[in-house]
Order: structure tokens, then C-alpha cells, then sequence
């Protein structure tokens, strides 16, 4: 009989494979990411498509094969209807998945990794029209996935002369990995990342708190963006 291994998974992505099957992508409790196929997902009668889309938390019984494992049974847990049903919360979690898929390596296996993905999807999933952007939450789950994978920024101290950081004239330095006190963003960084007091508060809250924590920040446009543009700066250079 063929070798079968049970998975708790979030579904990723799916897409054809074949004439008649499908493959996911998923990121497991057990074995991190990986990809199975799906045979007869394309089927009208197919009974593992509605359990098996993409940003839902399934149990998977997975088939060992010759050339590729495939998907011999599955059951949805958790649907997140509520992003589903919502354009812009699936463009943020789509966001959030394409980095994930990115930065994460297959077949390593990470509990924290799988917590925090399932913490932000059930978040996004009942965060009311608004709160907090979805856009904003997925960011601050790029960067919380960042931080689990060791680049942690320094919030604290200017990472050039390691005095306290004081809240006026900051800079953040990318090659640095942390912020700059003003005098030394005067002297030695000058084309380094403006970043107010207000938006390091936020990523020393993001840092150390969860998703039920950070739905409810308040912030405005103007300090979201720069927040924003700062992540994902900090991301493509890191990434």
C-alpha cells in the first residue's frame, strides 16, 4: 500500500496540472512549504476542490509517489469567508502569500512561521471596515515574518554610534539594518529613509505584539505609507 502522511495546512495557491488534476501549494505544520498534486481537481464532481482553495486551514492525508506526492483526502477548518467575499482583503492576502512564497524555503518545517501566517489570516478575516487597511496588515505581517527569520531591525538604538535613540530627526539605514540617530544621519546618512517618531513606534508595537493587538492601531495615511514604503524597502533589500 502506498505511504500516507497526515498535513495541517494553509493553502496558498492551486493552479492545473495535466488534463485533469491540479496542484497546491501549501505551508504545513509538519513539513513547511511544499506542493502536492490533485488528481481530478478540474472535475465538475470533483469532491476535494471546495476543500483545497486557496486561503483556506485544511487537514490534507497526503500520498507518497514515484515522481511527486499528491492529495489522497482533504477537509477544510477554517473557509476565511470573510476575506473571500471582500476584493481588498484578497488583494492583501495574495500580497502577503507572494512574499511568503518567496522568502520561505521548502520542506522546512517552522511552528512559529505556521502560527503567525494562521493568526494574520483570521485576523484579516474579522477585522471590520475601518480598522486598520488590510493592505497595512499584510505589510505588517511581511515584516513580523522578517523578524521570525532573523532580520530584525534595530528600534532602539542608532545603529551607527549606539546611543538612545531620541524621537526627532531619525532616519532609517537599510544597509545598517536599523535606525540612525539625527546627528549621525546628518553627518554620515544622509540619503538613508526618513522615518517619524509615530511610525517607529508602530514597528516596535509590531514587533513585539500580535495581529489581535495591531488591528486595532490608529494611524493616518500619511505615517501608513511611510511605514509601508520602509517594509518593503526593508524587505527587497534583505530578500
Amino acid at each position: 500500500m502506498p505511504e500516507t502522511y497526515n498535513l495541517k495546512v494553509i493553502i496558498l495557491n492551486r493552479w492545473p496540472f495535466a488534463e485533469d488534476h491540479g496542484r497546491v501549494a501549501v505551508y504545513s505544520l509538519e513539513r513547511g512549504r511544499l506542493e502536492l498534486v490533485v488528481r481530478g481537481l478540474k472535475k465538475i464532481k470533483s469532491k476535494l476542490a471546495g476543500h483545497l482553495e486557496p486561503i483556506t486551514l485544511a487537514n490534507i492525508m497526503a500520498v507518497r509517489g514515484r515522481q511527486y506526492d499528491y492529495a489522497g483526502a482533504a477537509v477544510s477548518e477554517q473557509g476565511y469567508f470573510n476575506i473571500k467575499n471582500d476584493l481588498e482583503k484578497i488583494a492583501a492576502a495574495g500580497q502577503a502569500f507572494r512574499v511568503f512564497n518567496k522568502i520561505i524555503k521548502a520542506d522546512q518545517a517552522d511552528q512559529e512561521i505556521f502560527e503567525l501566517l494562521k493568526n494574520f489570516l483570521a485576523v484579516l478575516n474579522r477585522t471590520a471596515a475601518g480598522k486598520v487597511s488590510p493592505e497595512l496588515l499584510a505589510w505588517l505581517f511581511i515584516f513580523k515574518l522578517l523578524v521570525k527569520l532573523g532580520h530584525k531591525p534595530e528600534l532602539y538604538y542608532c545603529v551607527n554610534c549606539r546611543a538612545k535613540i531620541l524621537p526627532a530627526g531619525l532616519k532609517f539605514d537599510l544597509a545598517r539594518g536599523g535606525l540612525i540617530g539625527a546627528e549621525c544621519s546628518v553627518k554620515l546618512e544622509p540619503f538613508a529613509l526618513t522615518i517619524s517618531e509615530n511610525s517607529v513606534k508602530l514597528l516596535r508595537l509590531v514587533e513585539k505584539n500580535d495581529f489581535n493587538k495591531l488591528s486595532k492601531i490608529k494611524i493616518n495615511n500619511k505615517e501608513e505609507n511611510q511605514v509601508k514604503n520602509i517594509i518593503n524597502s526593508f524587505l527587497g533589500y534583505y530578500a
